[in-house]
């Protein structure tokens, strides 16, 4: 069991744009998604932030497309998608990362979306593994990947190219 911030991001680092959209993704990002497909086979449990489930929320067409319980990091009041297993919750990671690791039933746990979310999962040395694919656009503003300073380098575990716009990294953090 990882739990691994999976992710998608700019060349200069961002994972939505100044409006909190993913549509520069959409036009710039791989079209043969099947490696994502494959990875959620491996979770077992999804954790999330608020603005990431909104923008979901607004923008998603057809029913939740999870099949595994997710942990939603919010002090706001929220839509809950019927049918879903989401769960709203304010504690704090680390307590909550116990629950999740319990959900997960020995499968990975995603961190999707949310640069702070994973920043705190990271502080707490609660990060695995890190799966990112950087598409090769510039957004010079919006939400950053990553919202944490390191001052040591992770390792480079694999490196695939996914079409002609995206690269993905698996970096080893623990």
């Amino acid at each position: 069991m990882k739990t691994i911030y999976f992710a998608a991001a700019s060349l200069d680092g961002f994972i939505a744009d100044k409006n909190d959209s993913l549509e520069w993704l959409f036009k710039n990002g791989p079209t043969d998604l099947q490696f994502i497909d494959q990875f959620i086979e491996t979770v077992g449990a999804i954790a999330m932030g608020s603005s990431t489930y909104q923008w979901l929320l607004d923008n998603m067409e057809g029913p939740w497309p999870y099949k595994v319980p997710c942990l939603v990091f919010t002090h706001r009041n929220l839509k809950k998608i019927e049918g879903a297993d989401i769960r709203f919750t304010q504690g704090d990671v680390l307590s909550q990362h116990e629950e999740l690791k319990r959900l997960a039933a020995d499968k990975n746990i995603w961190l999707m979306g949310g640069g702070d979310l994973v920043g705190q999962f990271y502080d707490h040395g609660l990060v695995d593994e890190m799966n990112i694919q950087t598409v090769s656009v510039f957004l010079n503003e919006g939400k950053k990947l990553f919202s944490r300073r390191t001052e040591t380098a992770f390792k480079i575990r694999e490196i695939r190219q996914r079409g002609e716009t995206c690269v993905e990294v698996v970096y080893a953090v623990r």
